[in-house]
């Protein structure tokens, strides 16, 4: 039974020092699995004032010996009343994200609690991704901090334009808007003017002497502006990531021996596994190799053997190698190239389970009976060698009966595995983990570095039985440690939010669905309400709603538990090539057996379990880092995928909604985009209720519907696209569409620009589009509103000369009828009719404006010639009676207050003036 408030404040009231959530825990008489309720319920003291927080650990408000708010010398001096004290400062240690506009949030370390807005002139003084430490003020909902000081620089490198300029240095204008100016470097001779480059901050100040801004040193050249390589290296190096290891890391990674030698083979007490039969799977693209399976018959059940790469014989604790792993935490998988946790001189060498060489390794060696439940297991270190490098697609071929003849000998074996990891998953399923089988989209690179186009993810078997092999030896590492009493580092994944389920279930009520929850929900029965959706037309829709609801996994060295696999716990062991946890838990493995099962005081497994903790919140944020750089990296190639593709028509679908309007997903490209509110029509408002974008006129959008939508716009610098809705759910879209906008000549030009390189290239001349610079030249050969100047007339013989003050007057005589009025005037259009310039035959232009339709009247051009007509008509017939002012007067009055909402002065009275809206 979980402890009440009240006994938790007499707990810390009781205590001498402030406790941690494991004294709680123990002082409550509270297993671990009630970790998170209590921590619920210390965080709603926390909010209201109850109890302080001090770092991790808790102290009751009071003082002791004394009331709350009376200080030690108001009691000395025997004041009665209580004394107000200053309250003491919160500091929070995160990530600093500093907006466009220039102020910033940080966000915590842990990934739990309110983000802290930072004003533009805190935020200033640190870079975006910066880990900072900040003192935090404000009420729960407004936080606001003050920048105490930078802990770690992320960004080391900036990608930018080189400028040459006179004096001591030259300047890089970041290609990241994100920063704040340009960056001054010395001169240098690795680049030329205009050139991309690459900058290391904060190098090069003894050359620059002192400036204020930010500083640097040209470290290397990536040619001239138009790859898409430099903007992906930008994006990278904005979240803190390198393409380069620093030189003692190098140096490191040289000095180790490409090949494993029999004295390290015997050494550790390795067992030899060198004839067991293990494979590795993977992907086609995939050049690190760090898990390998085998399975075997085992009674009514299986045994399953997995075997992992040992990187920590490699990477030693306090090394170079070490520091830089953790520095990074993962590898960031690019569709052109990875960013490695570690050189390539491991990652892709001795480290990396090659077929045909013995490699070092940690052995998860489980047994599980015909339900797949774990019956024994048993972790060790050993040696091996890997009989095959399979694919996911040469597995999943043989499974189907498929002949494949350098595989069909493995078919067995294969059987086996499949066998096991279908046992396993209906045991999962049973249990209550959740599996959403969300869709993937990955990116196909074509030649010169530019994307081909976007494939969907398709998940195989052979993809499912790789993953519940490694979901099991995980699981069993975790049972491991959790018998043993052992700190480690766990992948924690918290129960959803009570708020957002909540909101989640009237949501799902609102599709017909229903989903019952008192006291949160049970994995079980969301894996069964996930289940009842498949088939339905919003099931995507609802999938990724739900899982926004939920919490996001981290690594924790105090939070055990995965609410999402139903695990009592759980770590990762299976990628330590790509995961410094992974990397973390064979260290604590091989320490643990160096100890011989020798026990360590409770002030060691503390001070372990804090330095375990730091390192969990490093990975976890780096972790977050790379999903936002290789999300960023996919959506910077669907840009340039379709950047060509502008006024063309694609069916798609609803994806997501917003206040701004609603974003679609087209179905045979896969790539994504935004459909503003304003384009489908007036008034749209999202209902959150519903999850519906709702109109005035009845029109709601929801995520799930089909439409037919026109790319109107491309910008691959935002990595953003904007489409025109054309029909939603069938229906019409009818009202305020952007498509109806002119297109500005400004966003036309680089197109047509292109299309015109491109069409004269391939000889295409009936498709080709006029330059800028012809139009330009048009511009200048023509008169306004795109017609051609008439020829200068011929300059008249002098008049006369006047005489000193006189002044000449223009008599004009105008034909009459016979009944003596004025004939009506019609001002038609000049005889130079708009023609085209001539062209040079075989130009690729002349079909293009053989088709092009007449250039349209100047603005303006309808009302001239509407007054033009009424000038030669009678007084009573082109104003009111009685009235002696001319109508062209009038409107030149009228024009003369410019909008500015004062009234026109005419004939001696004045008339209201036109306001400005």
């Amino acid at each position: 039974m979980n402890p009440s408030p009240e006994q938790l404040k007499q707990i810390l009231s009781d205590a001498d020092h402030p406790l941690g959530v494991k004294e709680l825990l123990r002082l409550a008489g509270m297993h671990t699995g009630q970790q998170t309720a209590l921590k619920r319920t210390l965080r709603e003291l926390v909010r209201h004032g109850h109890i302080l927080k001090e770092g991790k650990r808790f102290r009751l408000e009071e003082p002791r010996g004394g009331r709350a708010g009376e200080s030690e010398a108001g009691r000395r001096k025997g004041r009665k009343g209580p004394v107000p004290t200053r309250p003491e400062s919160v500091q929070l240690e995160g990530i600093l994200h500093v907006h466009r506009d220039g102020f910033g949030f940080v966000h915590p370390l842990s990934g739990e609690g309110e983000n802290v807005f930072l004003p533009p002139q805190e935020a200033s003084r640190a870079l975006d991704n910066d880990r900072v430490v900040v003192e935090v003020s404000g009420r729960p909902g407004r936080l606001e901090g003050q920048l105490l000081r930078v802990v770690q620089r992320r960004r080391e490198l900036v990608v930018g334009t080189y400028q040459e300029q006179g004096g001591r240095h030259a300047v890089v204008v970041p290609s990241d808007t994100s920063l704040q100016g340009p960056i001054r470097v010395p001169h240098t001779q690795m680049a030329r003017d205009g050139d991309l480059v690459k900058v290391r901050l904060g190098v090069g100040s003894r050359m620059l002497g002192p400036g204020q801004g930010l500083f640097g040193e040209v470290a290397g050249s990536l040619g001239r502006p138009g790859d898409p390589s430099a903007e992906v290296l930008s994006i990278a190096y904005g979240q803190g990531f390198n393409d380069e290891f620093p030189p003692e890391v190098m140096d490191e990674a040289d000095r180790m021996d490409p090949a494993v030698s029999e004295e390290e083979a015997r050494g550790e007490e390795r067992r030899d596994l060198r004839t067991l039969p293990l494979v590795t799977i993977d992907g086609e693209d995939a050049r690190d190799f760090d898990d390998a399976v085998y399975a075997e018959p085992h009674g009514a059940g299986w045994r399953l053997v997995v075997a992992i790469a040992d990187v920590t014989h490699y990477v030693r604790e306090g090394s170079a190698l070490d520091a830089e792993a953790l520095n990074r935490a993962t590898s960031v998988y690019l569709p052109d190239r990875v960013l490695p946790m570690l050189p390539e001189r491991l990652s892709n060498g001795i480290c990396s389970l090659r077929p045909e060489e013995d490699r070092l390794c940690m052995v998860a060696d489980m047994v599980f009976d015909a339900r797949a439940h774990l019956r024994s297991y048993e972790l060790y270190p050993g040696v091996m060698r890997s009989v095959a490098r399979c694919t996911y697609n040469e597995v999943q071929d043989v499974l189907d009966g498929k002949d494949v003849p350098h595989r069909n000998a493995l078919r067995p074996l294969f059987e086996r595995l499949l066998a096991v990891s279908r046992a396993l998953r209906k045991m999962r399923k049973e249990r209550g983990a959740i599996d959403f089988d969300l869709p993937e989209h990955k990116v196909v690179m074509g030649e010169e570095g530019f994307p081909a186009r976007m494939e969907k993810r398709e998940r195989k078997e052979s993809h499912r039985l790789i993953e519940e092999c490694m979901l099991a030896a995980n699981e069993a590492v975790a049972k491991f440690f959790q018998d043993e009493g052992l700190p480690t580092v766990y992948r924690f994944h918290g129960e959803p939010d009570e708020q957002k389920l909540a909101a989640f279930a009237m949501l799902a009520q609102a599709y017909g669905f229903k989903l019952r929850f008192e006291d949160g929900v049970p994995s079980k029965e969301l894996d069964a309400f996930i289940t009842q959706l498949e088939g339905h037309p919003e099931q995507r829709a609802l999938n990724q709603l739900l899982l926004r609801s939920m919490m996001q996994a981290v690594y924790s060295a105090s939070r055990v538990g995965h609410y999402g696999l139903a695990a009592e716990h759980y770590l990762h062991f299976t990628s330590p090539i790509r995961r410094y946890p992974d990397l973390l838990v064979h260290r604590l493995l091989k320490a643990h057996w160096a100890r011989r099962g020798k026990r360590r005081s409770q002030a060691a497994l503390d001070r372990e379990e804090a330095q375990l903790e730091e390192m969990a919140e490093q990975s976890s944020e780096r972790e977050r880092a790379a999903m936002q750089v290789e999300r960023e990296v996919v959506s910077f190639y669907a840009t340039l995928l379709m950047k060509d593709r502008v006024g063309e028509e694609f069916e798609a679908t609803v994806s997501g909604l917003a206040e701004f309007g609603c974003f679609v997903e087209l179905d045979e490209e896969h790539v994504e985009g935004l459909v503003k509110a304003e384009a489908i029509g007036f008034g749209g408002k999202l209902d959150k209720l519903t999850h519906a974008l709702v109109f005035p006129d009845g029109r709601r959008v929801r995520v799930g519907q089909k439409c037919r939508v026109r790319l109107a716009s491309v910008s691959p610098e935002r990595r953003q696209m904007d489409f025109d809705p054309l029909e939603i759910a069938g229906k019409q879209v009818v009202g305020r569409e952007r498509s109806q906008r002119p297109v500005r000549a400004r966003e036309q030009a680089p197109r047509f620009e292109e299309k015109r390189r491109r069409f004269v290239r391939e000889g295409q001349r009936e498709e080709a589009a006029p330059s800028k610079a012809d139009r330009k030249r048009w511009k200048a050969e023509r008169g306004p509103g795109g017609h051609e100047k008439p020829a200068r007339p011929a300059p008249r013989e002098e008049a006369p000369e006047q005489a000193e003050g006189t002044r000449r007057r223009r008599f004009v005589v105008r034909p009459v009828d016979q009944a003596g009025h004025a004939p009506r005037v019609e001002l038609r259009a000049p005889a130079w009719r708009p023609e085209p310039p001539p062209l040079a035959e075989g130009d690729p232009l002349a079909a293009f404006m053989a088709d092009a339709p007449p250039l349209a009247p100047p603005p303006g051009f309808d009302r001239l010639r509407a007054l033009a007509s009424r000038r030669g008509q009678p007084e009573h017939a082109s104003r009111p009676s009685g009235k002696k002012t001319s109508r062209v007067k009038t409107v030149a009055k009228r024009k003369s207050t410019k909008g500015g909402g004062k009234p026109a002065k005419s004939g001696g009275k004045f008339k209201p003036g036109r306001r400005k809206r």
